[in-house]
Order: structure tokens, then sequence, then C-alpha cells
């Protein structure tokens, strides 16, 4: 993920972009991720559901006015990987301070204590064979400590010295002999330590690797020494080799005669490893014949086709005046098949470089192969030969995490709970409740669910069918925000329910963590949001009471016009652009009208013949009305039932919009089929192009019907019976339709705290010109502003600029 900038004030947006991958590949496996915002002590503060298209998602997080400072963490994941560690998880740390307070220094007081842990190289010391060892130094606060010292045997001799740097990384070269213990005795800030190395196996393996960095491509050379101690046990190994998803084994066998040395104190690499993966992560393994993994090692090589690209900027020359334009143009790669880059511009002089928190091609690489991944000693791609060893460094210090090969080869494979989610999913199971209110599964059957957005009222009818173990699912509903579920579960006469169906809904992902309580973040959140609504309310009615002005009545002459029986119910029954009594549409009226106050029959048949233009032909294949108006919309491909379909009328009850030519078209005709004419008020027919209430005016015509209300009917009210839920859909953003630092609310809404200048997730790029331009203005107080852009295509390319200008 890329932020617009890792420092935020109360009351700020965070701003990001990321990218869903699988071996370092834009990932197409999984369409919805989660992303969270949580505190250092775990509380989870924010909680969104997005969806991922083409690999790619974006969004937003408010903060609230009142949420304390301090570090916090985003976290984001898809629904496959909860079937694994949570370590591999996406995380990303950032601050939080309150403007109206003095910002806390985030430097750490010197460190009063330190720890340092020590990784054998392949994972276990051996006696009488020689190894290196890597080791990682912290602080108290955990974070990296430079220490020095020595390594000491039993007898009080100097075997090795050692030293790390400011990644708190070092390594040292030890002979292991028979019946001697090591010591590491470290001394800093005044507090001396004596840190035991791990006991030496009586017999064993020790793995070596070298990495040898080419112009072009790296080459890794490995040694495999066997003790002389039970070495008939380590006479034939297989050495198991795994980057990018991909495997090599190798038979290794040992002449009788070579075994451990206890004069051999220097280490070395003669074989070359023979594997044709590219680069990356490699994981190396080495196994005797019953199965056992005796040694483990992680490196990385690098390949000839680099992972990522420099961006070209052309140049350009900042505006002090904010009323300008300032014009960028990014050129990529010609072999760069992005089709859009990510770009944040920031204050230079009041963020810090996003590179220090790890950038994409890091986090690509190493968030699916690293657990516990923290961030590298230094950029990946450093030519430099100590950057070359702080990162080997890095990889022995770190656990792999990748599936533990031990238990792939014991034929043990992690549980899978969770599937890859394509879309939202409406799930669950439907009981028949019998005589005696027991519940028995509805196997091969289906009922109508009506849902209906929020947000702007849409309404969609679809039909959950069971299978034969009762339960049901239905893909492909993508919306934003919350849903009302309302599903039909028996019959309402007069003021008795009658329920004949049972729905119980699963639980999905975005569902079981939205419910997590957690008491002290709830609480704070709920005093915060009821904080906000009292205000909200009293500024409201503040408003209306100064806002009243009085005045005196002035003499006016109504002209009147007598109402007919339409208009009184259209008045009635319509409302808005359906209560016009001008436009053309034809009205019928069953309010009281004796026939069909006792007609059974559904409002498709009545509808029949009675509407001139309207035609009827019945689908035999499915048994399925088809009304259509007239045939003026033809696509090629459709079969002869879609193409009435697609040109038929839209069907409204009581004014919720049902269908748009063929979209919905069978649910509605499911649903108006089930409707009596007994229990119709009143019909309106609009004739094709008459409706602007739907697309294009409704180029196939309307019908608009309405339901009689409660105590209208002549007859005992029978009607269906739906019980309600509520559905979680996509988390919805603030609007940036424009780029944040271009929009009035972004000018007016930043202060001289808020670093963020810019940001727009989606940035087109121009093909044919190999480049994206846009432009951003700046303001009257930054003097030097940070321009991260970013972008990543299919091949998983990476294409980035980092640039301070002023």
């Amino acid at each position: 993920m890329q932020c617009d900038k890792l420092q935020y004030h109360t009351g700020d947006i965070i701003w990001f972009n990321g990218y869903l991958t699988s071996f370092s590949k834009l990932s197409h496996i999984s369409k919805i991720v989660y992303v969270e915002l949580f505190s250092n002590d775990g509380l989870i503060i924010r909680q969104l559901m997005l969806p991922v298209k083409d690999g790619n998602f974006n969004g937003n997080i408010i903060l609230p006015e009142k949420i304390k400072s301090g570090n916090y963490f985003l976290r984001a994941y898809s629904a496959w990987m909860i079937n694994f560690s949570s370590s591999l998880f996406f995380y990303k740390a950032i601050t939080i301070t309150d403007e109206n307070k003095n910002v806390v220094s985030n430097e750490s007081p010197p460190a009063k204590n330190f720890s340092i842990r020590f990784f054998p190289e392949g994972g276990n010391l051996v006696q009488g064979l020689t190894s290196l060892v890597a080791f990682k130094s912290v602080d108290h606060h955990g974070e990296p400590l430079p220490v020095s010292g020595k390594v000491v045997n039993s007898f009080g001799e100097t075997v090795a010295l050692l030293s790390s740097g400011k990644n708190g990384l070092g390594s040292f070269i030890v002979h292991c002999s028979p019946l001697i213990s090591y010591t590491a005795v470290v001394t800093e800030n005044g507090i001396t330590q004596k840190i035991p190395l791990p006991d030496a196996k009586k017999s064993g393996i020790v793995l070596h690797l070298e990495n040898h960095h080419g112009e072009k491509k790296d080459t890794a050379f490995f040694n495999i020494s066997r003790s002389k101690t039970d070495k008939e046990k380590y006479q034939n190994l297989i050495l198991c080799v795994r980057m990018n998803g991909q495997s090599s084994l190798s038979l290794v066998r040992f002449d009788d005669a070579v075994a451990g040395d206890p004069m051999d104190t220097i280490l070395n690499a003669p074989s070359p490893l023979i594997s044709n993966l590219g680069g990356g992560i490699l994981h190396i393994s080495v196994i005797n014949q019953f199965g056992e993994i005796l040694a483990q090692r992680m490196a990385f090589l690098h390949d000839a086709q680099p992972l990522s690209y420099e961006l070209k900027m052309d140049n350009i020359k900042i505006n002090p005046d904010s009323k300008e334009n300032n014009i960028v143009t990014l050129r990529v790669p010609e072999d760069f098949e992005g089709n859009s880059l990510s770009v944040s511009i920031t204050d230079a002089d009041k963020t810090i470089d996003p590179d220090k928190n790890g950038s994409v091609e890091e986090g690509m690489l190493l968030s699916a192969n690293i657990d516990a991944y923290a961030g590298t000693p230094g950029r990946l791609f450093d030519t430099n030969p100590e950057a070359w060893r702080a990162f080997d460094l890095f990889m022995l210090t770190s656990k792999t995490a990748m599936p533990d090969l031990q238990e792939i080869i014991g034929n043990e494979f992690p549980s899978i709970k969770y599937l890859p989610e394509q879309s939202i999913v409406l799930k669950g199971r439907m009981y028949k409740i019998a005589a005696n209110n027991k519940r028995e599964l509805l196997r091969d059957c289906s009922t109508l669910i009506i849902m209906k957005s929020r947000k702007d009222s849409a309404t969609r009818l679809l039909n959950a069918f069971t299978d034969s173990s009762g339960d049901f699912a239905i893909t492909g509903l993508d919306f934003n925000d919350t849903a009302d579920i309302y599903a039909q579960t028996g019959e309402k006469t007069g003021n008795a329910v009658r329920e004949n169906i049972s729905v119980e809904y699963d639980k999905d992902i975005y569902d079981s963590i939205r419910q997590t309580k957690f008491v002290s973040s709830s609480f704070l959140w709920q005093k915060w949001d009821d904080t906000i609504v009292m205000h909200l309310q009293d500024s409201v009615f503040m408003d209306s009471v100064v806002n009243q002005k009085g005045g005196f009545l002035q003499a006016v002459t109504v002209k009147a016009k007598l109402k007919t029986h339409i208009d009184s119910l259209l008045s009635e029954y319509a409302t808005g652009i359906f209560a016009n009594p001008n436009v053309w549409a034809k009205t019928l009226d069953f309010t009281n009208d004796p026939i069909t106050n006792n007609l059974d029959e559904n409002v498709l048949d009545y509808l029949n013949g009675k509407v001139a233009g309207l035609n009827y032909k019945i689908d035999y294949a499915s048994r399925q009305y088809l009304v259509y108006w007239r045939v003026s919309n033809m696509i090629s491909g459709l079969s002869a039932a879609d193409q009435y379909k697609l040109n038929s009328p839209s069907f409204f009850l009581n004014e919720q919009l049902l269908n748009v030519g063929i979209e919905g078209y069978d649910q509605a005709i499911a649903l108006l089929y089930n409707i009596r004419m007994m229990d119709v008020a009143m019909i309106r027919v609009y004739q094709p192009g008459a409706n602007p209430m739907v697309p294009d005016n409704g180029p196939h015509g309307s019908i608009v019907i309405y339901l009689k209300k409660t105590g209208e009917n002549h007859h005992p009210d029978s009607r269906l019976s739906f019980s309600p839920s509520i559905k979680i859909g996509y988390s919805t953003s603030a609007d940036n339709s424009e780029g944040i630092g271009n929009s009035i609310k972004g000018t007016e809404y930043f202060s001289k705290n808020n670093a963020t200048v810019f940001w727009d997730p989606l940035i087109k790029i121009d093909k044919s010109a190999h480049g994206a331009t846009f432009i951003f203005h700046s303001n009257s107080y930054s003097k030097r502003y940070r321009i991260i852009a970013e972008g990543v295509d299919n091949k998983g390319t990476i294409v980035r600029l980092n640039k301070v200008v002023e």
C-alpha cells in the first residue's frame, strides 16, 4: 500500500492506494480486500471493505477529531489470507498527532536495556563443524541497536569478535568443538550482558550459502558439511529449492571418506546452485532420506529483469501563486503495461521520506515470504556490497512465511475455511416451519429476496435458490454502504402473520470483524459519535431559529382548478414526477372497482390485452411471460427470449424501479406474478420515452403499479410477509474526483498543519505518449514538495518516482 504520507493530524484523511499480488504479480484471485486502522495497543479504530479491480484498490480513512495522539497501524488482507498466519497481512506504521497540542517527539530515550538473538546459518550449530552465525540486537523499545563485543569459549578464550551496524544486524564465524560451550559478551551504555549461544548438536549438517552478485543476474553457491559422528545418517540428502511457487529437487551424495574436519575453521561454498527459477526470495532446504528437514535458509537473488523502474519527470517549475496551475508529466517505460499511476504531493519539510518505512517493491517481494516482516535494513536494489550484506543478514534473521515444508512432506496442509471472494455474497439456508414450530431444511426450492440500498433507495429483486442441503448463495452483489434485505417468509392476513419459512444468513468475514467487540474502543467511539450528532442537531436547530424572519401577510388572489377524481387519486398515492397529471400516462383506477376488488387474477394476466401496444408472449422453455412494448433494440448473440426482455417496459412497484429492460426482468416478472388485482389501487402506464424516472426516459415504456393501503380493501387483507435483515457493502470513499489538492473542499480543508497538497490514485496513462500528465496547485506556505508516483502492471513490473522539487 502507498499512503499520501506517514504522519497525520486529528481530523485528517488517510489516502491510500494498494495492490493485491500473488508471486509478485497482480492477483486476480480475490476481488475484495479489507483495510483496518488500529492503535498501538491493538484496538481497531476503523474497518473498510473495498473492491479490487485488476489487482488494484484504493480508499481513505477519515480520522476523528478526538482520536488520541500516538502510533497507529494500517493492516490490509483478503479473505484467502485469513486461512494463514496474520503476520502475513500487510502492515504500515503511521503517526497521528493532535494539531492543537504540541507534537510529541518520536525520538526514543537512550536504551536502558537490550537483547540479542542468534541465528546459526541453516538453523543449528553442530559439534565439529564451522558455522556462520547471524545476530540481531534491539533495545528495550524493539528498535535496532548497534552493539559490539566478543564470543568466548568455556575456557574464557576469545574465538570471535562481533559488531552490528545501524540496523542492529551482524555476523561472525565460529567452530564448535565438542564438549565446549560458547558465550557472547556485549557491553552497551554501561550495561554488560553475557548471552550463551545456542547449544551445538552432537551430530548433523551445516548449510552455507554465498550469493555472487553479477551485472545481470545473481548466482548462488552452496556448501554442505556433515559431522563425523553418525556420518552414515547424512550420506544421502535431498536439496529442495523453492521460489516463485516452483520447486526444484536435487540429490546430494557424500563420499564415504568426506566428513567434518576439526581443523577446518573456514567456510566456503564451491558448488553452484542449479536453478532456473528467476529472481526473488529463495528458500533452500536440506532433507534426509526419512523426510526430516536438517537445515533451511533464505536468500534473495536479483534477476536480469529488474522489478522496478524509475519514472522520468519533465522538468517543472513550481509557481508560487496557488491560483496558477503546475503541470507535471511523468514518462513511463514503453514496455510498461499498466493503465494508471497513483500520485501524492506533500510538503517535503513536514513529512518524512516514505521509503524509510518500506517501498512498494519491498512489500511485494517480502510480505508474502517473510513472517513478521517489519521493514528491510536498506533498499533491495542498492548495488553497493554493504547493502547486499545487510539484506542477506536480514534474510538470515527472518522467519520464512512459506508453508511448512515438514508438514507438506507429511501430507499435512492448512485447513481452508475461507475461499477467495469474487463479490459480495449473501449466503444462508432456509427452513420450513411445521405446525409444531419445528424447522425442517427446505431443499431445492426458492424464495424472493428484496435488497434496498439505504443510500439511494435503489431496489433489486433476487431469487434465493437452495441446494440439496438447504443452503443458498446469491453472488455478484456489488454495492456501497448498507442495504436492507427483505426475505419472503410468509403471508399477512389482517393483523395476523403466518410465517411458514425461516431464513438464516451466514456471517461473512466483514460481518464477523465488524461485530468484534473492543470494550475501550467501542466506548470511546460511541461517546464521540454521540457528541458529533449532538453538535449537528444543535447547529441545525439554531440555524432554523436564526433564519426565521418576521413579515406581514399580503393579499393575493388564488385561481383554483377543480380537482378531478384522478387528481385526488394521484395526490393520495403518487409522489414527485409520478404525481404529475399533465404527462402522457394512462391512469387505471381500481380503488372502487367492484370487479377487481374481488379479483384473484395476478397483475400480468390482467394487463394482457388491456394496454394498447403492449405485447405478450410465453417463453415455453422457462414458462415465463415475455412482456414488451415494441422491438426497437437488438443485440447480436442474445436469444429470442432475451431480445424481447431487452425491449420490455420498466416496471415500478409503489414507485420502486424493478427493472430496466432485461436487467432485473426475471425477478420483476416473478414478483408481479404473485400480486393479485384485489390488492392493486392504481396503475399508470407511460408510453415509450415519457417517463424521465427511467434511464434514457424509458425507451420501451413504463408501468407503475400502486398497492392499496391498509384498510382500503373490501376483502380479507392477504399480502406477502417479509423478514428484514441488513447487509454491509463496500465502504464509501470521500469525493476526490478532481484530485484532493484541486477541489474547493480540499483547499478549504487543508491548513498549514496538513502536509498533503495533492492525491490521486488513478491518473490515466496515455499509452501513445508513454506518459501521464496531471495538474496541481501549490500553496502559499510550502517551499519544497515531495512527489511520489507509483504504478504496477500485470507482470508485476513497478514504476516509481520519489523526488523533491522546489
